[in-house]
């Protein structure tokens, strides 16, 4: 099936590959806003609150995308466009954060939320900063073909989490809204959720299949295709479940969303670590792809700050932070490109 796929989206130039990017994004921009709801819902209904419910059981549903594309990347053999997507995807997630922070100004969306965001920020810094250590160096080891870089990132990223968990038990924050789910169904939403995420799952394949098709018509390489087109792609359960999430009010769901992905997607790297049976992703992928992390870091240092600062901060808009994740964006999208990494 999937050399077929392949061979109909290529020998005709790079239009016909894109379209079908474009034509599974939108399919995926759809499914997640309901995707959203449901989980704004859950969140209400079972009291844990938008921080968790956000970082958790809606990053991991959005992320669906990111685990199904870049498994199919290991299985196709083009384990740069995978790792590429992984951190386009940070990139991207911050870059939809900071245009909403943008577009609905007035809400102050980075100063608004718990400060408990900055804990998921910072195991966001720390599990792609892992990752970027292991291309530089060629990884850490292996135990079978798998690396124990992954491995170690899994680990991190379980311990990050519990310690959340924990504050976030010690100092609930309550979230505002919740009177909008007063006689909602638990179970509705439950089972709206899971059948979106399988939507999801069911939509992505393309994506995958589209990118290789596209870097191979259009010339482009495959670090470049991954990072950018494929990681923004990937996004857009996560833009268009944080659009719903802020159009709902429920800013701790949006924001724990982003932060919340961005930490889960560097584990994904493990699961393309138990595909690629070739060795270690990281090992072997190209160090191209540090220009991202640097830009993914300076992006999510910038999200903290704004987090962090809120209590310094005069009444009205502030948008320095924001203004400037969209600059880091843009400059690491030129320097990619200019470099040809």
């Amino acid at each position: 099936m999937k050399p077929l796929l392949l061979e109909l989206l290529t020998g005709r130039g790079p239009l016909i590959p894109l379209l079908g990017l474009v034509a599974a994004g939108a399919l995926v921009f759809v499914i997640a806003s309901r995707l959203a709801r449901d989980a704004d819902t859950i969140a209400a209904q079972t009291g844990l609150g938008g921080l968790w419910i956000g970082s958790v059981l809606l990053a991991a549903g959005t992320s669906l995308p990111e685990m199904l594309t870049d498994v199919n990347a290991a299985l196709l053999d083009v384990p740069d466009i995978g790792v590429g997507d992984l951190f386009g995807s940070t990139l991207a997630n911050m870059l939809i954060l900071a245009v909403l922070d943008l577009v609905f100004a007035r809400r102050r969306i980075l100063h608004a939320v718990a400060t408990e965001h900055a804990i998921l920020g910072l195991l966001g810094i720390l599990l792609t900063v892992m990752a970027g250590i292991a291309i530089l160096v060629g990884g850490w080891g292996r135990i079978g073909h798998v690396g124990i870089e992954t491995i170690a990132i899994a680990v991190v990223y379980a311990g990050g989490m519990r310690l959340l968990y924990r504050e976030v038990a010690a100092g609930p924050v309550p979230e505002a809204g919740a009177e909008r789910h007063r006689g909602a169904r638990r179970w509705r939403a439950l089972a709206g959720f899971v059948l979106g995420a399988l939507g999801l799952a069911a939509a992505t394949p393309l994506l995958v299949l589209s990118a290789d098709a596209f870097a191979r018509e259009s010339g482009l390489t495959a670090t470049f295709v991954g990072t950018l087109l494929v990681g923004l792609t990937t996004s857009f359960p996560e833009m268009s479940a944080t659009v719903s999430a802020v159009r709902l009010g429920a800013l701790d769901l949006a924001v724990g969303n982003v932060f919340g992905s961005n930490a889960f997607n560097m584990v994904v790297l493990l699961l393309m670590d138990l595909f690629y049976l070739r060795g270690p992703v990281l090992a072997i992928a190209s160090r191209g792809h540090l220009l991202t992390v640097l830009v993914a870091v300076t992006c999510l240092v910038l999200g903290i700050m704004a987090i962090l600062s809120r209590a310094q901060r005069r009444s009205g808009p502030v948008l320095l932070e924001s203004a400037l994740i969209v600059a880091a964006y843009l400059a690491g999208a030129w320097l990619l490109y200019q470099l040809g990494a």
